[in-house]
């Protein structure tokens, strides 16, 4: 896309805004979600609480655009600031601090004689990147005494060491959102499901009108009304016990306690009205492949129990979706071999004819900057203890962690998802936890942190971001140093509100999170070493297979209507809690399609983003109610 057709700059207003809501995300995150334990703040690939203050942004537009102020905020604005609070939303969630804080003190609280942790790895931790100070680590959990300060001073310099990872992390995801964004918003063309709300939302009014069609279409308030009265009341009984609710969540556990049906435990039925609501997006293929997935998976676990197999079914299926990943990443740079040679042709010699000046980053600075970030974080893991070459490894197994996912959200339009294994897993079933040293195991212990779950990675945020500027013809470089400004702030902010948080409530007041299990795990890998898993690794290479053919059958076949992406999420806790309600809205769209087409499609199509808009609406309500009241209200998956 030329310049030309991208000419509205980020204003100093918009900067403003962004990062006041920023902060305020990133202050309220840590308290709301671990102490209190209601909606999420952010959660997902959608997150409630950024969209919320963007939905307030936009109602107050309407508002002063109803007295013509001056202080209205434009179309470009608005994006601009959705853009900044996105990238910035899951900092101190699991996009870093969730996982972040109690790793680097857990390993001296949970230490006993019993477990023998002081002798097995203690040796191999590094104590510069650690919180050992007793009386620091103990207030951490247990909560500081009154008049007690914050330990500050004793998490300065792992603060600043992690930080420095973090932003290098942060950076090699932008890198690679950069080099494919032309491929996947221009050339593939991917539908950007998560975008189309916020971007319809802002759209200009026609002439003499006040609202756009969005806010002025009633079948939108219809749908917002659903979610809005079924969470105010649930919300109300929360608070009022006597009061009636509506359930949205039904077990079948109890239908399933005999052998083999045992195998499906735990399956349930979870109604979320946003799910079904983006669902009503999404191609019948996707929606339909990731509850059948799921199913599938269920029933072969099932079929495994009953063979009395050696192994169970999780651990068929979830080799399976690892060696689905590579067929997926094979696939994504087959697609896109002749842009990134011409990335790579841009990047090292004069390329007139490919035009990369309206890029977030020239292609040279992104491809340098994935190239020399990777070698950054692979050298400061060397200093560390870990193996340079590891590390390198472990960053590549990232990457095709990161666009697979990617392609999920931003094409799939799987708001919510993850993957339940960490890249160093192709590496220990591939040659064997035995061949690595007890130094690299004890550093790869801290993958947890950002490398595990995935479900508020910032680098489907990015894209996202990127496809959002052009509907309103944003200079992506400016768009670009916004977002990073964003990022570095909301850094700084959540490693503020996180310790405030555990220190003044205790960790052990903070959830189900803050446990020894990576230690656990690690103890096993020093304990019990193994050599090389052929037993998985063949179970990697039957889901490389699988994909493979559903990936051929996909693209070749038009009458094929089962999508491969629903193969790759099946195993983790994201199918869990939203297949029933990617199965009511793929029954929804399916149904009004025979009905009335694509015309009746689109007249409800209001309807079913209103669902969306509306328990974004009450989610944020009951958040900040939640702040006063001081009892959490969860009505998203998280």
């Amino acid at each position: 896309m030329s310049l030309k057709k991208q000419s509205n700059s980020v204003t100093i207003r918009s900067l403003l805004v962004g990062l006041f809501c920023v902060i305020l995300l990133c202050l309220v995150t840590p308290y709301n979600d671990y102490y209190l334990r209601g909606t999420f703040v952010s959660g997902n690939h959608f997150p409630i609480g950024a969209f919320f203050l963007f939905c307030i942004l936009s109602l107050l537009t309407i508002a002063l655009r109803w007295f013509r102020s001056r202080w209205q905020l434009s179309q470009a604005e608005l994006i601009t600031i959705w853009c900044m609070m996105l990238v910035a939303a899951g900092i101190p969630s699991a996009g870093f601090i969730r996982y972040h804080l109690w790793m680097l003190v857990s390993p001296y609280y949970f230490a006993t004689p019993e477990n023998d942790w002081k002798s097995l790895f203690f040796h191999h931790l590094p104590e510069s990147i650690m919180v050992t100070e007793p009386k620091a680590v103990k207030y951490f959990y247990e909560g500081l005494p009154a008049g007690e300060p914050v330990p500050w001073l004793v998490w300065l310099k792992p603060a600043l060491a992690w930080s420095a990872y973090a932003l290098l992390t942060f950076i090699s995801l932008i890198s690679l959102s950069v080099i494919l964004r032309k491929q996947w918003v221009e050339h593939e063309r991917f539908s950007f499901p998560l975008v189309k709300l916020p971007t319809e939302m802002v759209a200009i009014p026609s002439a003499g009108q006040r609202l756009n069609a969005f806010f002025r279409n009633p079948i939108m308030w219809f749908g917002a009304a659903l979610p809005i009265l079924i969470h105010l009341l649930n919300g109300l009984q929360r608070h009022y016990p006597n009061l009636p609710f509506i359930p949205l969540h039904f077990t079948l556990n109890p239908l399933l306690i005999n052998k083999p049906w045992s195998a499906m435990r735990s399956l349930s039925i979870l109604i979320y009205p946003s799910i079904i609501g983006f669902t009503y997006l999404l191609s019948v293929d996707v929606s339909f492949s990731f509850w059948f997935f799921y199913l599938l998976y269920k029933l072969q676990s099932v079929v495994v129990l009953a063979s009395g197999a050696p192994f169970s079914g999780w651990t068929l299926a979830n080799r399976q979706e690892m060696g689905g990943y590579i067929s997926l990443i094979i696939f994504v740079f087959w697609l896109a071999r002749r842009h990134v040679w011409g990335v790579i042709c841009k990047a090292f010699s004069h390329q007139p004819q490919i035009d990369d000046s309206n890029e977030p980053l020239t292609y040279r600075v992104a491809l340098v900057a994935l190239i020399l970030s990777t070698y950054l974080i692979a050298l400061l893991s060397s200093v560390i203890g870990l193996s340079f070459w590891l590390a390198v490894g472990v960053m590549l197994c990232f990457y095709m962690m990161a666009i697979v996912l990617t392609w999920m959200v931003t094409d799939g339009g799987f708001l919510f998802l993850l993957a339940i294994f960490r890249p160093s897993d192709y590496l220990m079933i591939a040659f064997g936890s035995a061949r690595f040293r007890d130094q690299d195991h004890t550093i790869l212990t801290f993958e947890k942190t950002m490398m595990f779950d995935l479900r508020e990675f910032i680098m489907p945020h990015i894209m996202n971001s990127f496809k959002a500027s052009d509907a309103v013809q944003l200079r992506r470089p400016q768009l670009m140093l916004a977002m990073f400004l964003a990022i570095v702030v909301g850094l700084g902010v959540a490693y503020y509100s996180g310790l405030m948080t555990w220190y003044h409530k205790g960790g052990h007041n903070m959830g189900y999170w803050f446990d020894p299990e990576p230690w656990n795990r690690l103890t096993a890998y020093l304990n019990f070493p193994k050599q090389t898993a052929w037993l998985e690794l063949s179970f990697i290479g039957l889901g490389m297979l699988v994909m493979g053919l559903l990936i051929f059958m996909r693209y070749r076949f038009l009458w094929w209507r089962v999508h491969p992406l629903g193969y790759a999420m099946t195993t983790s806790w994201a199918p869990f809690t939203v297949w029933s309600s990617f199965f009511i809205g793929w029954i929804c769209k399916t149904v009004i399609l025979k009905i009335g087409g694509f015309k009746l499609f689109r007249q409800c199509q209001p309807f079913f983003l209103g669902m969306v808009f509306g328990e974004a609406l009450i989610g944020g309500i009951w958040i900040i109610a939640s702040l006063f009241t001081k009892v959490g209200y969860r009505l998203m998956p998280g």
